[in-house]
């Protein structure tokens, strides 16, 4: 199957890794290419990753069946309609994977003198504000706590330097909290309870899940993630049992067999 990828301008970063990781995954027993709207000819199929919706203009013509993360703009002229995507596949319909070079052993540590957050932040709605509040209300019971909010996607090497993983989303549309990564490198986590988090940490029984736009709830489940080890423990326990599913295979099951009911 010759299969081409499209990453819209203004994709998010999960919709970024998600190409990496069906890039990977697919090469193996596919032709897989990265190209752009314009050249998405010769195909069989097509798989567009985008932020949100897809822009009217390029799609008016698209020439192969695709499926997409977002439907196309709905267009206000009878004429000229965009070709629709035959599926769109969001984060509840296709597994979500985590790229296998984070599926490292995480060596066991003593605890630190001085204790490291990690966050993404980069271009994250509210989360640099709700980190600045959180951690104002964090000092005033400790102040052997530091943030490092990351404008880069955080590697394996940059997660293995913290000491717990924190998302405090506050968009429910913002799936960037790179949490998953955090599970799959045995790191406490901590994030706002949006659908995606839920499902990523099962209703919280992987990690501890708090309010949205909650600094008070959200620095009382960090000091319990980093220093109450009786409920901390648990649930990293449990993260380890059920990281599997973040493996790249459960994700191309779903996404293989969408690809071939489109195809002759």
């Amino acid at each position: 199957m010759r299969i081409a990828q499209i990453v819209i301008p203004h994709a998010s970063e999960y919709e970024r890794k998600c190409q990496r990781v069906d890039a990977a995954a697919l090469a193996a027993s596919h032709e897989v290419a990265l190209v752009s709207i314009a050249d998405a000819v010769g195909f069989d199929v097509a798989h567009v990753y985008a932020g949100d919706e897809l822009p009217t203009g390029p799609f008016r013509r698209f020439p192969i069946p695709y499926v997409a993360s977002h439907d196309v703009r709905r267009s206000r002229w009878p004429f000229g309609k965009p070709v629709a995507p035959e599926y769109v596949v969001t984060p509840e319909q296709l597994p979500e994977a985590v790229e296998e070079r984070y599926f490292v052993e995480r060596p066991a540590q003593s605890p630190p003198l001085h204790y490291t957050l990690g966050t993404f932040g980069a271009k994250r709605k509210g989360v640099a504000n709700m980190v600045e509040q959180t951690l104002t209300r964090i000092h005033r019971f400790r102040d052997d706590i530091d943030w490092n909010l990351y404008d880069a996607v955080p590697t394996p090497e940059a997660l293995a330097d913290v000491d717990a993983w924190v998302d405090p989303a506050t968009d429910p549309d913002d799936h960037d909290g790179f949490v998953a990564e955090a599970l799959v490198v045995d790191l406490p986590v901590v994030a706002a309870r949006t659908p995606i988090n839920a499902h990523r940490l099962e209703k919280g029984r992987t990690g501890f899940l708090v309010p949205p736009s909650d600094p008070n709830e959200l620095a009382h489940a960090i000091l319990a993630a980093l220093f109450k080890s009786e409920v901390a423990d648990s649930r990293r326990r449990a993260a380890r049992q059920t990281i599997s599913k973040f493996r790249p295979r459960q994700r191309m099951r779903v996404l293989l067999h969408i690809y071939e009911t489109l195809t002759p």
